[in-house]
């Protein structure tokens, strides 16, 4: 299901993708997406788990792809912070017989009906998108440590002001 941690977890994952080698701390990638560290550090730990990052301790500590960038699906990502994206058995990624409680049946049940269609369009779209295209489609975004281009530019220098009474 997508909702705030799935989200998250895909702006902290493209953030990693976008590192390379180098390790990022919570911190850092809190900082850089926006996203409460704690809350992160929850998000972090799942990915951890299910061994799509992996952390390291210590002063040049943080996390990282444990899988390449190229190999992890949007959808993986998703099902794995969200569960399933639609939550019904009949509207899964690979939907079978067996039915909601007060379901009618495939063939009378007018929400299977309705969203059949967009939900595998969905799972279509979202097991083909690549993290290492979802980073590759965005502008690239300075390390929260880094000035961006804009503050490293000098300030323009300021118009001298002209005197009272005329300039004589």
């Amino acid at each position: 299901m997508l909702t705030r941690k799935t989200t998250y977890g895909i702006r902290a994952l493209v953030g990693m993708a976008r590192a390379g080698d180098r390790a990022l701390s919570v911190a850092e990638i809190a900082e850089r997406e926006g996203i409460p560290p704690k809350f992160l550090a929850g998000i972090l730990a799942d990915l951890r788990q299910h061994g799509i990052v992996r952390g390291h301790r210590g002063p040049v500590g943080g996390y990282e792809l444990a899988v390449p960038a190229a190999a992890l699906t949007i959808a993986q990502v998703v099902e794995t912070l969200g569960g399933p994206l639609f939550p019904f058995m009949c509207l899964g990624r690979e939907p079978n017989e067996e039915r909601c409680r007060e379901c009618p049946g495939a063939e009378a049940c007018p929400a299977q009906q309705a969203l059949s269609g967009a939900c595998a369009a969905a799972y279509r779209v979202l097991t083909e998108l690549a993290l290492s295209e979802v980073a590759g489609l965005l502008p690239d975004k300075p390390p929260a440590n880094e000035p961006s281009a804009d503050d490293a530019a000098p300030a323009p220098a300021p118009h001298p002001r002209p005197r009272a009474g005329g300039g004589r």
